[in-house]
């Protein structure tokens, strides 16, 4: 199966704050550029045969239905981005700094906020990904997270285990990956395309 993971438009007032499950409204123009960007990254021929998937976040699903027009595409609860708990809404300045260093001291398994971790969002998307091969079709469309695809990149062995979690994932960027279908399915292994 190959594998588009997309990230969400820009969202309003996001800038300086943590905001994982915060459901945002998308800034002016941001929905247009970042469809753009996605066109402009997956193959006409492919987009239009992809089954597409979305995060229930609005930021997510504004940019899956434009992508999958004229069908609809499916949410996922699974490809919601990490749950910040505490820390949701707060802006980055005002986590104690001590929390954040604990956190880039063990970015895997460190749960901002006391709600998830990195390895919950790899284990939820890891047991989306192993329902979906039954079903799968030749190519998918996942619009999600940049939390979401630092950690399919990680899974992948695309990203460094230590510094996966500060590399950037520009907004409506694409990532294109592929389902090893030989792969053992209790763990379903990503490969880069």
């Amino acid at each position: 199966m190959r594998l588009f993971l997309v990230r969400h438009p820009r969202p309003a007032l996001a800038a300086g704050r943590c905001y994982g499950r915060l459901d945002l409204e998308l800034e002016a123009g941001a929905l247009e550029a970042a469809a753009q960007a996605a066109r402009a990254h997956i193959p006409a021929p492919d987009l239009a045969n992809a089954r597409v998937f979305s995060s229930p976040a609005r930021r997510c699903v504004a940019l899956a239905r434009e992508l999958a027009r004229p069908r609809s595409p499916e949410l996922a609860s699974a490809l919601q981005e990490l749950d910040f708990g505490a820390w949701e809404g707060l802006r980055w300045d005002s986590i104690p700094r001590a929390a954040i260093e604990a956190w880039a001291a063990d970015p895997w398994h460190y749960r901002p906020g006391g709600a998830e971790s990195a390895a919950d969002v790899g284990r939820r998307f890891g047991a989306w990904l192993e329902e979906q091969r039954p079903a799968a079709r030749a190519v998918a469309v996942v619009v999600t997270h940049a939390g979401v695809i630092r950690v399919a990149l990680k899974c992948a062995g695309l990203l460094d285990p230590q510094r996966f979690a500060s590399v950037a994932i520009p907004f409506g960027s694409v990532h294109l990956l592929e389902l090893d279908a030989a792969a053992p399915r209790r763990a379903p292994r990503l490969l880069p395309a």
